[in-house]
């Protein structure tokens, strides 16, 4: 059967493809497979069906708890998570369990707020001035360990739509912040503006190598910043990937990044694609983990930058 898996940090849900049959240990290391090969991983992590708060018995199975096809779980380290809601003024905070899906956290804002069913329709959740559009999302999902903590606001979805950032209109305020501009005076990193060049969501960024040379980077920046950015080394002459026997190879860690593994991007956590199936990089590496709606393209260019000198 398929079911659906939310884990911390991040608001997509992945489908496994899992038997009945199968006990709950068996689907959390299906779910976190880099993780699961760790000795306390099932010590430090917990599975619960979706907006019910007692957690599984990891060795009893699917079966046992009569998960079907389709259901929802959640599987992670915080236990519990503490959401504060805002609204006109006045908040509401609730301790509950980290499966608990935007649709029902909305019920329990409604019933504090005293509003009807058909007045929070038109309600939407925002996280960091980042509509929350899919109520399929588990507010544990909203949270990093060891937080487990989240503050959402709760506006009118006509008052929203109004002054919500694009993506564009984000990186256009990301490349005026100083940790950008500060970068970008020195020389160490630009934004190639070329009016023949590529349109939204890619763009052109450079990065100065300690040989002096420029490396450019194709970014796409689709969803930026809810979603991390992805890049590979561009010739921006021949308009195509880099030919690999121009790639920077003089250190290790250059080895690490730049190197041809079965995906076009950079060997990085803070790429989204080279994120993928990476479930142990947050522990790894914390800091270079991008932040949704939080990191900007500074980010990867930095760490670009330090690779290369």
């Amino acid at each position: 059967m398929k079911i659906f898996v939310r884990v911390n940090s991040n608001l997509s849900a992945e489908k496994i493809d899992i038997e009945p049959s199968a006990t709950v240990g068996q689907l959390m290391k299906k779910a976190l497979p880099d993780l699961g090969k760790k000795s306390d991983f099932e010590e430090d992590n917990e599975v619960y069906i979706q907006n019910q708060d007692e957690d599984l018995d990891k060795g009893k199975t699917l079966e046992h708890y009569k998960i079907k096809e389709g259901d929802t779980l959640f599987v992670g380290m915080c236990k519990r998570v503490i959401v504060s809601v805002s609204y006109a003024g006045k908040s509401f905070t609730v301790q509950t369990t980290p499966a608990l899906m935007l649709k029902n956290l909305r019920k329990k804002v409604a019933e504090h707020f005293g509003m009807s069913e058909d007045e929070v329709a038109d309600f939407q959740f925002l996280l960091n001035g980042k509509a929350l559009d899919d109520l399929k999302i588990m507010v544990g999902s909203l949270t990093q360990y060891a937080e487990c903590s989240v503050q959402l606001v709760f506006a009118p979805k006509k008052d929203i739509n109004g002054f919500l950032e694009t993506p564009e209109d984000i990186l256009k305020r990301d490349i005026e912040n100083a940790d950008y501009l500060s970068g970008e005076l020195d020389g160490y990193w630009g934004f190639e503006n070329n009016e023949n060049g590529p349109e939204w969501p890619i763009c052109l960024f450079w990065v100065l190598a300690k040989n002096g040379e420029k490396f450019y980077l194709r970014f796409d920046l689709t969803n930026y910043s809810k979603i991390a950015p992805t890049a590979q080394l561009w010739d921006i002459v021949e308009n195509q990937p880099l030919s690999e026997s121009e790639w920077p190879n003089w250190s290790k860690r250059c080895q690490q990044v730049f190197k041809r593994w079965g995906r076009a991007c950079l060997y990085l956590p803070c790429d989204s694609l080279a994120f993928k199936d990476h479930h142990d990089w947050p522990i790894q590496y914390p800091n270079l983990i991008w932040q949704p709606n939080e990191d900007s393209i500074f980010k990867y260019l930095n760490e670009v930058y330090q690779i290369l000198n």
